[in-house]
């Protein structure tokens, strides 16, 4: 996808931003999840002086996410 993540990270970090949180859009932590995704923050992290970068679970794995599912099944 364009922009990529390294893209919009140099983009905002040029205009000064040093923090961010990446929020998955995946229903669960396949391989893309558990390994491409810590390498590219890793990454991120050693190109960027001073970057702070939060991993959050993929939304498909939020309690609130769940219960939406689970109510919309049971209809």
């Amino acid at each position: 996808m364009h922009p990529s993540l390294s893209e919009c990270v140099g983009t905002l970090y040029a205009e000064g931003v040093r923090s961010f949180r990446v929020v998955p859009v995946f229903f669960g932590s396949g391989g893309h999840l558990k390994e491409d995704l810590p390498r590219l923050v890793a990454g991120l992290k050693s190109n960027f002086k001073g970057l702070e970068v939060t991993l959050e679970p993929p939304v498909g794995e939020q309690p609130g996410v769940i219960s939406a599912i689970a109510r919309a099944i049971a209809r």
